[in-house]
């Protein structure tokens, strides 16, 4: 067992009590109704993670007013009509034994007049770089002071609604930060100027918060300790709001950092040729991801931020930021921070903060840091999760995994996370299940791609899956490959096929075949490369390859049909990819189709200029994506005497997600 004493102990924010020192912040999840009212998803979903021991609950965005907000179905409080659907949550949170904060965030710049019908209202008429074609219009000092007002009225309510807390968002661009901004406020009145004007908006909201709701009711500041754009604010002027956020009434800091903007200009720039990565530093935060760090960034890289805060400020600050239980632990210990939030990873296993508190952190459902759950987000649909099935889709007949009234014997073929997620399932529901790999080992595609130093979370991934099924009542047969005599002999009543799918070789390969290398043997070490390397393929293995190529030294020039590179990956995590390949000197062909394939060259056309293009290297590796392994699903059907249910790649190569989800769905229905 291993002790997380600092996490585990109990603290307190202002009045309220909080059985541990881990907190859920904020994150979007567009689980709620269209209108802006309350839907029975999220209210399950704030209760599970409630029920999963977090001491504070903090939820996504509520808007004091219709124009604050800038995506669709957020949750508003700008009208009593809300407060039926509002109290809900806090009713179910803390029927399962947590706390639960309200975050009042208007948006400013980032509204769009598509999405609240009118201008958006900023501090300047100055837009965001991320909404090229909006219009924002200044506030005028009259509806300054009506909106401050309505964060009051806003705060009265959620407190009536039965809310513990209230957290303030002046973080990531929202609107105290576009107040407090040289870079966004270029006011001469009483709301712009000198440093203390431009945070007058921000402290006027939290003393009307604190006249109107009460006193004694704790209100959170969620600041970003640093902008990180050209012309904004300093580490040193976020100390000096966050003594004033004191004074004026908070009772906690939340330490964030970042904007809309963060470095978005530099990073334009250098894909556009126009600046060099060098000394930028571009990977720690591009634009928003400077706050949802994808895997290519490092872990923490707030943390500093908090810990200088923390040594201007008497009342409690709250870091976050892709902090592990042992960073957490450790920066408390430290006295760097008095509270921990953990975000992404709530979504990944609500249940984790009791596993600390079991001394059982080795059996936590790792989060990948893959931002799937922010792309869905960003899709306008709901909130799921590549590694847990059952995050977003919290409604009770779905999360429930009910034992089985009729056990079965279930084969399931293939040992990667589609098959290991069936496995488990099925098992759980106490099924007889018997997984077979051909391979000595399990891990599928997922054992390559935890391979790289910047995929550490999908190691740590593919070992907690390995160690659960190990735990389990699961017979895993290695190094056999099953096919229908064996599945037939079996006795099986059912059988999940999870076959997965296979490199792509494409006609366009002359000589001999062997002479183009295999992506996956490459990663895994298998082959080692020459000095100059030509990757065919800009898509997700293609990226990751010639990254990992690039950092290691190599001479790395990837060709892609497409205009841009990981043409699924959510655009966040993509800028940080793009700036990192920046970093580690990978030359991109983007819109050249790839015609000829040889050992040492490629020959492909420029699809602007329809010219020829050779390229000569020492390697040449083929990254033009996978084929599903549909040979014994096939043969099961062809064969008619089994059930058979395809799940993962061996229906179409795709991602992670898709594969967790349909693995879990699979086994539930059987």
């Amino acid at each position: 067992m291993k002790a997380y004493p600092h996490l585990t102990r109990p603290g307190r924010i202002g009045t309220m009590w909080l059985k541990n020192r881990m907190i859920m912040p904020a994150m979007g999840t567009n689980l709620g109704n269209a209108d802006g009212t309350i839907s029975d998803n999220i209210v399950n979903y704030y209760a599970r993670r409630a029920a999963g021991g977090i001491g504070l609950v903090i939820t996504e965005v509520c808007s004091p007013e219709h124009e604050g907000i800038c995506i669709p179905g957020e949750m508003e409080i700008g009208d009593i009509k809300f407060m039926p659907g509002l109290s809900r949550i806090p009713h179910a949170v803390h029927a399962n034994g947590g706390k639960v904060a309200l975050q009042l965030a208007h948006a400013g710049c980032f509204s769009t007049e598509a999405l609240i019908g009118t201008r958006a209202k900023t501090p300047s008429g100055i837009g965001s770089l991320q909404l090229p074609g909006e219009n924002p219009r200044p506030f005028t000092l009259e509806e300054i002071r009506d909106l401050i007002q309505k964060y009051g009225v806003a705060a009265k309510r959620g407190r009536i609604c039965g809310y513990d807390a209230i957290e303030l968002h002046g973080a990531h661009g929202y609107l105290p930060l576009q107040f407090f901004s040289p870079y966004t406020n270029k006011r001469d009145d009483e709301y712009g100027g000198s440093l203390e004007k431009r945070a007058r908006f921000a402290l006027n909201v939290i003393r009307e918060i604190k006249a109107q709701a009460g006193a004694d009711f704790p209100l959170i500041y969620r600041m970003s300790g640093a902008e990180y754009v050209e012309g904004g604010f300093t580490t040193e002027m976020a100390c000096q709001l966050a003594i004033w956020a004191q004074e004026a009434g908070a009772d906690a800091i939340h330490v964030s950092a970042g904007t809309w903007d963060a470095r978005i200009q530099n990073f334009f720039d250098v894909m556009a040729g126009k600046l060099s990565s060098e000394g930028l530093n571009l990977t720690d935060g591009i634009g928003t991801s400077v706050w949802v760090p994808p895997h290519y960034t490092r872990r923490g890289s707030m943390m500093h931020l908090a810990a200088e805060i923390k040594r201007h400020v008497t009342i409690p600050v709250v870091a976050v930021c892709s902090i592990t239980p042992d960073m957490g632990e450790e920066m408390l210990a430290a006295g760097d921070a008095d509270f921990i939030a953990f975000g992404r990873q709530t979504i990944a296993d609500a249940d984790f903060p009791k596993k600390l508190l079991a001394g059982r952190p080795e059996t936590i459902r790792t989060c990948l840091r893959c931002n799937e759950c922010l792309a869905e987000v960003m899709n306008n649909c709901g909130l799921l999760c590549a590694v847990n099935p059952e995050a977003g889709q919290e409604y009770e007949v779905y999360q429930q995994c009910l034992p089985t009234r009729a056990p079965k014997k279930v084969a399931i073929v293939g040992g990667g996370p589609a098959g290991m997620q069936a496995a488990l399932t099925a098992s759980e529901r106490g099924h007889s299940v018997t997984l077979y790999e051909k391979c000595g080992r399990l891990g599928g595609q997922l054992y390559y791609a935890s391979i790289p130093d910047f995929k550490l979370e999908f190691r740590e991934y593919l070992d907690y899956l390995i160690r659960t099924v190990e735990a389990a009542p699961i017979e895993v047969k290695l190094g056999i490959e099953a096919d229908v005599d064996t599945l037939k002999g079996g006795g099986y009543d059912e059988v999940i096929v999870a076959t997965g799918a296979v490199p792509m070789t494409p006609d366009i390969i002359e000589g001999d075949k062997a002479d183009i290398l295999d992506p996956l043997a490459v990663l895994d070490g298998q082959i080692t490369p020459g000095q100059s390397v030509l990757v065919c393929g800009g898509g997700l293995v293609g990226c990751e390859v010639a990254l990992q190529l690039g950092e290691k030294g190599h001479d790395v020039t990837m060709i892609d049909l497409l205009d841009g590179i990981a043409p699924d990956m959510a655009i966040y995590s993509k800028w940080v990819l793009q700036a990192r390949l920046a970093e580690a000197g990978v030359k991109i062909y983007a819109h050249h189709a790839i015609t000829k394939m040889e050992k040492n060259d490629v020959t492909c056309r420029n699809l602007e200029t329809e010219e020829s293009v050779e390229l000569t290297g020492d390697s040449v590796i083929c990254c033009l994506g996978m084929r599903p392994d549909r040979a014994l699903l096939e043969a099961l059907i062809e064969d008619g005497s089994l059930p058979v249910t395809p799940v993962g790649d061996v229906n179409s190569a795709r991602k992670l997600m898709q594969a967790t989800q349909e693995g879990h769905a699979a086994a539930r229905l059987i």
